[in-house]
C-alpha cells in the first residue's frame, strides 16, 4: 500500500505539472489564436500564480484536519472540469480566468501530497519519498512534453488540455478507491494525540516557527528555486525555439531530456541526504549542507548558459541546473515537517505557497525584461537568466548559514518501526 499511495501521488504530481506546463508547449499556437504580445503573455503565466499562494495554505489546513484523501480527490475532480473547460476560451480574459481558477485548485496538491507521503515513509526514506514526487513534476512538465506537443500540433491545443482533464478523472478513482488515508491502524491512537494538540494550537507560537532562521531561510530558498521551477515550465520552451534556433520537435526533446536527466540528478541528491542522515543523524550536514551545496553549483551552471549557447551544451548545463538547484523540492518539507511535525501539512503549504509567490514575479518579470530589449531578445533572456542564477545563489548560502533543523523526536525511527510491527499483527491494519 506504501508504494501504491507514493505512485499514486508521483502520477498526481505529473498531472499537476502537465497542467501547469502545457500551456507553455502551447505558447507559440495560443499567441498567434490571440495575438499576444509578449507581456500579455507574462501576463497569462503570472495568472496562475495569484491566488496560488493563499489557496495553497488554506487547502493543506483544512486536510489536516479532513483528511489529505478527500481533499486530494476534490482538487483532482476540479482540475478535470477546469481541463476540459478549455474548450469554450475564446479571447485573452477567458484565458486568464482560466489559468486563475486552475491555480486555486492545483495550489493545495503539492504540500498535501508532501505532507501524505511522509505519513507512509519513516524518516530515513522521507527524502527518496518526497524527491519521488516531486519528480512526477518533472515528469509532466518535461518528460511527457514531446507527447503533449504531439497532442497539440494533432488535435490542437484545446484539444490537448481536455486529455489532461480525463487523466484526472482517471486518478481520482483510482486513489478513492484503492487507498487508505493512514498507513497503520495503530495511528489511530497517534491521530487522537494529534487531535489534542491541533486543539491546543496557537497562532502565536506558530508565527515563532516560521520567524525562526530555519523555517525562514528554507522558505526563502524554495522561493529562490521557484524562479527556475516557473521559468522552465512558462519560458524554456520559447527560449528554446527563438534563442537556441531549435525546431518544435526538438525543443519537445530537448525538454524531455532535460527533465529526465534533471528527474535522475535530484533523485540521486535526496538518496544521498536519507543515506547520510541514516548513517550519521545529522541534519545539518545529511540535509543543508547537501542542498545547499547542490543549489550553488546548480546556479553556476545555470549561469554559463548566458555565455555558451551551443545547443548541446544549453540541455547539457540545464540538465544540471535544474536537477542541482531542485534539491531543496523534496528536502525542503521534510526540514519544514521537523520544525512542527502536528501541522506537517500546513508546515508545508507555507514553504510551497511562499515559494510560489515567485510564480507571480517571475513570468510578468521575464516578458518585461525580453519586451524591453527589443529586437535583442538573446540580451533579455540573459537577464532574466542571472537574475534566477544570482537568487539561487545567493539564497543558497544564506541556507546554508542559517538552517539548523531542531532536533526532536530521537526515537521516532524505532517508533516507526514498532508501529509497522503492530500493524502487520493486526487483522484489520493497512500492509506497509
Amino acid at each position: 500500500m506504501r508504494w501504491f499511495v507514493l505512485i499514486l501521488l508521483f502520477l498526481g504530481m505529473v498531472i499537476n505539472f502537465a497542467d501547469k506546463s502545457i500551456v507553455g508547449l502551447a505558447a507559440v499556437a495560443i499567441m498567434k489564436d490571440f495575438d499576444l504580445s509578449y507581456s500579455e503573455w507574462g501576463l497569462v503565466g503570472s495568472s496562475y500564480y495569484w491566488l496560488y499562494p493563499v489557496t495553497g495554505i488554506f487547502g493543506a489546513a483544512i486536510a489536516d484536519r479532513l483528511g489529505a484523501k478527500k481533499i486530494l480527490g476534490f482538487l483532482m475532480l476540479t482540475w478535470a472540469v477546469l481541463q476540459f473547460g478549455v474548450l469554450a476560451i475564446t479571447a485573452l480574459p477567458l484565458l486568464i480566468i482560466y489559468r486563475i481558477l486552475l491555480g486555486v485548485f492545483e495550489a493545495p496538491f503539492s504540500p498535501v501530497a508532501y505532507s501524505h507521503a511522509n505519513k507512509w515513509f519513516p524518516p530515513k526514506q522521507r527524502g527518496f519519498a518526497n524527491s519521488v514526487v516531486v519528480s512526477g513534476g518533472t515528469v509532466g512538465a518535461m518528460v511527457v512534453a514531446p507527447i503533449l506537443v504531439a497532442l497539440i500540433a494533432t488535435l490542437g491545443w484545446k484539444v490537448a488540455f481536455a486529455c489532461l482533464g480525463a487523466a484526472s478523472i482517471v486518478w481520482f478513482f483510482l486513489f478513492q478507491f484503492f487507498t487508505k488515508e493512514n498507513p497503520v491502524e495503530v495511528y489511530k491512537e497517534k491521530k487522537k494525540t494529534e487531535k489534542a494538540q491541533l486543539e491546543k494550537f496557537k497562532m502565536k507560537d506558530f508565527l515563532m516557527v516560521l520567524a525562526s532562521p530555519s523555517a525562514l531561510f528554507t522558505t526563502l530558498a524554495y522561493f529562490s528555486t521557484y524562479f527556475v521551477v516557473v521559468w522552465i515550465a512558462i519560458w524554456l520552451p520559447i527560449y528554446l525555439v527563438e534563442v537556441v534556433q531549435m525546431s518544435a520537435v526538438q525543443m519537445g526533446y530537448g525538454v524531455a531530456v532535460i527533465g529526465v536527466v534533471s528527474m535522475i540528478i535530484y533523485i540521486g541528491v535526496s538518496m544521498l541526504s536519507d543515506y547520510l542522515y541514516k548513517k550519521n543523524q545529522n541534519w545539518r550536514l545529511s540535509r543543508v549542507y547537501v542542498v545547499a551545496g547542490a543549489m550553488i553549483i546548480g546556479a553556476l551552471f545555470m549561469a554559463s548558459i548566458t555565455v555558451f549557447q551551443n545547443p548541446v551544451w544549453v540541455v547539457v548545463a540545464m540538465c544540471l541546473a535544474k536537477g542541482l538547484t531542485y534539491a531543496i523540492l523534496p528536502i525542503g518539507p521534510t526540514i519544514m515537517i521537523n520544525e512542527l511535525p502536528e501541522r506537517g501539512g500546513l508546515m508545508t503549504s507555507i514553504l510551497t505557497s511562499s515559494g510560489n509567490l515567485a510564480g507571480i514575479v517571475a513570468p510578468l518579470l521575464t516578458g518585461y525584461i525580453v519586451a524591453l530589449a527589443g529586437a535583442n531578445k538573446i540580451a533579455g533572456y540573459n537577464l532574466s537568466i542571472i537574475f534566477m542564477a544570482g537568487l539561487v545563489l545567493i539564497f543558497g548560502v544564506l541556507f546554508a548559514i542559517f538552517v539548523k533543523p531542531v532536533l526532536r523526536r530521537k526515537n521516532e525511527e524505532v517508533q516507526y518501526t514498532e508501529q509497522e510491527g503492530d500493524a502487520r499483527r493486526s487483522e484489520n491494519s493497512v500492509p506497509v
